[in-house]
């Protein structure tokens, strides 16, 4: 069973995608039915652009995270990431089963 990891990081995620497709040219998650879900996908883009806007950079380039910012966009993140787990949750059918880290990331930012 393969083990979908749902994490936010700058640019990645939720859905961790770590497998390299040839045939796509892309990274995907190794699991048909999550990647060719259309739907799906699209809420993980928009909740990666979101969680990635949340980072600003200096004249330096030093990369630092706005809790300002992401405070002020949290429940509409929320409502992404939820949105996510329940179309993965529909979508599963036996075959893949969901680390849930993103859960305790967003908790964390609620406490900020």
């Amino acid at each position: 069973m393969k083990i979908i990891k749902l994490e936010l990081d700058f640019l990645i995620g939720p859905i961790i995608k770590d497998v390299f497709s040839t045939s796509k040219n892309k990274l995907v998650t190794g699991v048909d039915i999550i990647d060719n879900d259309l739907d799906l996908n699209d809420l993980n883009d928009k909740a990666s652009a979101l969680y990635s806007s949340f980072y600003e950079f200096d004249k330096d380039e030093a990369c630092r995270f706005n809790n300002t910012l992401a405070k002020e966009h949290l429940d509409e993140l929320k409502e992404l990431i939820n949105k996510i787990k329940n179309r993965l949750n529909t979508l599963n059918d036996g075959t893949f089963e969901l680390n849930d880290l993103v859960s305790e990331q967003l908790h964390e930012l609620d406490l900020q």
